[in-house]
């Protein structure tokens, strides 16, 4: 399917809602221009030395972004990390796969209460529930992907003289690669969603959480609505970032199995 094909169907998505929007005139589905409209005044009418952010936007979206940021890059280097060594060993991840598994299965938002107890409200409970949610699918699939590994390659790099570190950079690593990226996919999703409802709960006092929350309380519905649409974009910006960054890092991949 085309860039064009693909742009189309959200084009031809958005001028339904426009028009659907615009007939019934309800005050609960206010069409994509008014939103826009709310979105550019409320959040990108700043100076051009801010690119165009307002002061809401600094107030609210670089400290969303901030977090999520935070706890994903956090979650990506620690599942790497452990599993990496976790996929070395049949040993350990034969006896650590029923409880990472069990980690895995446990809803995100319901651990949330949990490190509210332990670490109170703020940015650093924010990030640890981020961080904690998010690292299981890296840590997995990197797992997965270095026991992947032809047991051949690994004693011919022995053979060769192949440290410790030399096999892991040079053989586990890129065998894994596949495997890391698809965990991260998984990641960078869980971690707008707990960064959201991290923000949702009391004691926060900024972010699109906050923001969100404020704005139900008080029947902004435009508001409320700038927020999700915001919050689509911004998970599909990174999205779209972390696939470019797949694409560079395995196109030897992609090229090695045609295309």
């Amino acid at each position: 399917m085309t860039h064009l094909h693909r742009w189309g169907v959200l084009v031809l998505a958005v001028l339904a809602w426009q028009l659907t929007a615009g007939a019934h005139g309800s005050v609960f589905f206010p069409p994509p221009a008014t939103i826009a409209a709310h979105m550019h005044g409320m959040w990108f009418d700043g100076p051009v030395a801010h690119a165009f952010l307002s002061d809401t936007a600094v107030g609210n979206i670089l400290p969303s972004v901030a977090r999520m940021g935070a706890g994903f890059l956090i979650a990506a280097a620690l599942g790497v990390a452990l599993g990496l060594a976790v996929g070395r060993s049949a040993y350990a991840h034969a006896a650590l796969d029923p409880v990472l598994q069990f980690a895995r299965a446990v809803p995100p938002p319901a651990l949330v209460p949990v490190f509210v107890v332990f670490l109170q409200f703020g940015t650093q409970m924010q990030v640890t529930s981020i961080v904690f949610s998010a690292v299981w699918p890296v840590l997995i699939n990197t797992a997965e992907g270095a026991r992947s590994v032809d047991p051949v390659q690994l004693e011919t790099a022995r053979v060769y003289g192949l440290g410790g570190l030399q096999r892991v950079r040079l053989l586990l690593i890129p065998a894994a690669l596949p495997k890391i990226f698809a965990g991260l996919r998984l990641s960078l999703s869980l971690s707008l969603i707990l960064m959201v409802f991290s923000e949702l709960l009391p004691g926060t006092a900024d972010g699109l959480g906050f923001q969100l929350t404020d704005a139900q309380s008080r029947s902004d519905l435009l508001t409320v609505w700038s927020v999700i649409v915001l919050l689509g974009v911004l998970g599909y910006l990174c999205n779209a970032a972390l696939l470019a960054v797949e694409r560079r890092a395995l196109a030897w991949h992609t090229g090695a199995r045609g295309g």
